[in-house]
């Protein structure tokens, strides 16, 4: 619930929500929880977990 509906978050925005602090490394999405809204991101690696609860949910991964 930390991100608003339809969202759209790519490195630049999870970095300025203080997810993380280096992109040096990437960004790899993992599965761990749960979304029950549309997110729509844009991530270096995703687990498969991951994008099928995203994409259940409405929302999409992008990778980059």
């Amino acid at each position: 619930n930390r991100f608003a509906p339809n969202s759209s978050m790519d490195p630049t925005t999870f970095k300025e929500a203080g997810i993380f602090k280096n992109k040096r490394d990437g960004i790899k999405l993992l599965g761990n929880g749960e979304i029950s809204y549309p997110l729509f991101l844009k991530v270096h690696k995703v687990s498969r977990s991951a994008k099928e609860k995203i994409e259940s949910a409405g929302g999409r991964v992008e990778i980059i």
